[in-house]
């Protein structure tokens, strides 16, 4: 495997270009932000990272008219009791899906309390809760394994990992509401098919689709640079993709 120690003045050049509040108003992560209970953040941000499919600007739309109906607080209408009457469509979402998966965290909340609270016992092997949490929430709902994912049988589980950045990493971007309890050098890379493109680029990984091995070897190489923040570069590379400017880092100087 490459290694990217040579790629970190360009990657530290794309961090300070794009891990900026200016740009985080184009990711689902501003979402995030418009809350300030944790517990809000939490469930308004698993939704955000499940619905980030496609056009980003679609995501956030829908994920704003899936949250207007839980108004004013998530947190709140999940303690409710209630299961949310909604018509909404994102992808291959449906209503009756998005109503299933309410109800598990709704489940999920009446055992652990919050969902830092199911994490917590695998803060020092992070992958381990994101396996985890995704057998518990598909027992009895198989239906929910392709919106998020089977670490164990190899999925890359993209946008869990998304939603674990914006909840553990605490900056600009990201709000951090677990930052506390965490550790952000435990998470692993949010993998999609630009980004993976890239890391095939520069010679990191090797599989031509997004998958649990790539992930790991792409955060093992992020690692070597940034040991307690592997991370750090994720926004940055992200934005640049969107915006087309990451082809420029695909050769060390």
């Amino acid at each position: 495997m490459s290694s990217l120690r040579p790629y970190k003045p360009l990657l530290e050049a794309l961090y300070a270009r794009y891990h900026q509040p200016l740009y985080r108003s184009l990711d689902p992560v501003e979402i995030v932000w418009g809350y300030t209970h944790p517990e809000d953040q939490a469930i308004a941000g698993l939704w955000a990272a499940l619905f980030a499919w496609g056009r980003r600007s679609v995501a956030i739309q829908k994920t704003h008219a899936l949250l207007q109906s839980l108004a004013p607080s998530p947190y709140a209408y999940l303690r409710t009791g209630q299961v949310p009457r909604i018509s909404l469509r994102h992808r291959t979402w449906k209503p009756e899906t998005i109503s299933r998966l309410w109800e598990k965290l709704r489940e999920l909340y009446g055992r652990c309390g919050s969902l830092a609270g199911f994490f917590r016992p695998y803060r020092e092997s992070l992958w381990e809760g994101v396996a985890a949490f995704q057998a518990e929430m598909t027992k009895g709902a198989p239906e929910l394994r392709r919106h998020l994912g089977d670490l164990r049988a190899g999925s890359a589980s993209k946008r869990l990992w998304l939603w674990l950045r914006w909840m553990i990493r605490k900056d600009a971007i990201d709000p951090g509401p677990w930052a506390g309890t965490f550790s952000a050098a435990q998470l692993h890379i949010p993998l999609d098919v630009h980004l993976l493109a890239w890391a095939r680029q520069t010679g990191i990984v090797g599989d031509s689709a997004p998958s649990w091995r790539a992930v790991v070897q792409l955060t093992e190489a992020f690692r070597e640079i940034t040991p307690n923040d592997p991370l750090r570069y994720d926004f940055a590379l992200l934005t640049a993709s969107a915006l087309g400017e990451i082809q420029k880092v695909t050769s060390p100087s």
